[in-house]
């Protein structure tokens, strides 16, 4: 096995990482300029960190689009719902039309996955916020046509979030196990960041996720998002990837909803 392009890969995973709080880390917390209230900005591609307060609810629906040379994936549409439980515990419900490529085109129902967060620690000026989270995916009967993994995995994570000034540091680290099928693991990770530009109204994103284990796959993503009257925002973002073993370049969209 040769352990020069691992290292590699861990070497540009490291710099991105280590470069991340410089501008700010995943989803946004702020306060407007008038009033003392709490705006999120959720991610476009990695997983927003704080669960959804109790009796609220968002979708998010869009598509997932990645490609390298003749070999194409993706979800088009996926559909995201996230809703708030008690007090301090949310969950989310992830399902999604797979599409895939290669020397023959399918299209078919995707894995489904379903999570649960809970904020250990509420989140003030000088502690940053602590969130435990299990996310389960269930594999697609259509796994054979390369629209899923074809396994059940768990995906105990741990995230957390700081703010910076007017922008929140987010993150999440997991270790991500099939419990059937290749009984594959790896380290997951995702981290993203989002500047407001125009009147905290339009922002700029930065976002990376990736895996260090069965596969080593990174991807950096920059994004705009633009935030809407009536809790309505949507956002675009062109993820690039860094290995080999990562799609080469591809087009993610959000439209998001809040209730």
């Amino acid at each position: 096995m040769k352990l020069w392009p691992r290292l590699k890969y861990l070497t540009r995973g490291a710099v991105i990482i280590a470069s991340l709080p410089a501008v700010g880390v995943a989803a946004q917390l702020t306060q407007t300029d008038n009033e003392s209230e709490t705006v999120l900005i959720s991610p476009i591609i990695a997983e927003e960190v704080l669960p959804t307060p109790p009796q609220e609810f968002e979708l998010r629906v869009g598509t997932d689009y990645r490609e390298r040379d003749a070999k194409a994936n993706g979800a088009l549409p996926y559909a995201e719902a996230n809703f708030g439980l008690v007090d301090r515990l949310g969950g989310s419900l992830n399902i999604e039309a797979a599409y895939h490529r290669q020397n023959e085109t399918a299209y078919g129902f995707g894995d489904v996955s379903l999570s649960l967060k809970y904020l250990a620690v509420p989140y003030t000026q000088t502690v940053p916020a602590i969130v435990f989270g299990l996310q389960t995916q269930f594999p697609s009967e259509d796994q054979h046509l390369g629209l899923g993994t074809g396994a059940y995995e768990l995906n105990p994570f741990i995230g957390l979030l700081k703010a910076f000034d007017t922008v929140i540091v987010q993150g999440n680290v997991g270790w991500l196990k099939q419990v059937t099928h290749a009984h594959e693991s790896a380290c997951s990770y995702d981290l993203s960041a989002a500047v407001p530009v125009y009147q905290r109204k339009f922002y700029l994103l930065i976002e990376t996720s990736g895996q260090a284990g069965r596969r080593n796959q990174a991807t950096i993503a920059p994004g705009v998002k633009y935030l809407f009257p009536k809790k309505f925002s949507a956002g675009i973002a062109t993820p690039i990837g860094l290995t080999n073993d990562t799609e080469a370049w591809g087009i993610f969209t959000q439209f998001e909803f809040q209730f």
